[in-house]
This record gives structure tokens, sequence and C-alpha cells, in this order.
């Protein structure tokens, strides 16, 4: 018998601060779960979708790998009720999903981050300013 089933999820990697990173292991290794369970958790959190407290008996934890820019990535299993949220805040934030999920990790550790805009955001935002504006002359 198989353990049970946790749902349908999306993966999402992400990159967080070496502080935040180092948070997120020791939550994890004091739950005794995977990061990506964890990870989860937190996300559901930001946009207040129910998850249990994940735990378990897992006791060997991999190092996450460190990327560039003193982060360390990891990857999060979110349900998809919460990744549709995800999708779509980031969107309207003009910000990659990595980044919202990082700052959203980052909020709940209490370590500061910002998100990137991404260039096409900048761009939509640029052309709406301007279309506002000649708006406003006309009329």
């Amino acid at each position: 018998m198989g353990r049970k089933s946790k749902g349908e999820r999306h993966t999402f990697m992400t990159r967080v601060p070496e502080l935040a990173g180092a948070r997120v292991r020791r939550e994890a290794m004091a739950l005794g779960c995977h990061y990506t369970d964890y990870l989860a958790y937190v996300v559901c959190r930001h946009v207040d979708v129910p998850m249990e407290v994940p735990t378990g008996g897992v006791v060997d934890h991999a190092e996450p790998p460190a990327v560039a820019d003193d982060r360390v990535q990891f990857i999060a299993r979110v349900p998809m009720a919460a990744a549709s949220i995800v999708k779509a805040e980031a969107e309207d934030m003009g910000v990659s999903l990595s980044d919202y999920i990082a700052k959203a990790i980052c909020d709940f550790h209490d370590v500061p981050f910002e998100p990137r805009v991404m260039k096409k955001a900048l761009k939509a935002r640029a052309k709406a300013a301007e279309a506002g504006e000649q708006m406003r002359m006309t009329g």
C-alpha cells in the first residue's frame, strides 16, 4: 500500500536569498517533511488556500543547489487551487512565477526580497501610461 495522494499539483522552481533558504531548510528538517511540501504550505498560506502543516519522517534532506546572486534553488509542488492564484497574481504584478514564489517565501520568513518586474510588463505599463496621457489631452 502506497502513501495517500496529495492531489494534482503544479511544479514551480524558485530561487530565494540564502537567508530564506537556510530558514526553509531548518523548518523542513524540524517538521520532517520534504522541501517541496513545506514550500507548498508556505505558498498556500500566502494565497489563503487551506493546507495542513506538512509533517513526516524525512531525515535525509538533500542540499538545495546554490545559484548566482547568493541564492538557493528550490522546487515547490503547489496544489492546483493555489497554483492558479499564483499564476494570476504574478501576471498582475508583472513578475515571474519564480520571483513571485520567492517573495512569498521571503515574506513568510521576514527576509527582504523585491521581485524584478519583467520587461514586457514595464513596456505594457509605459504604453498604458502614454495612452492615458493622450486620452486626457483630447478630452
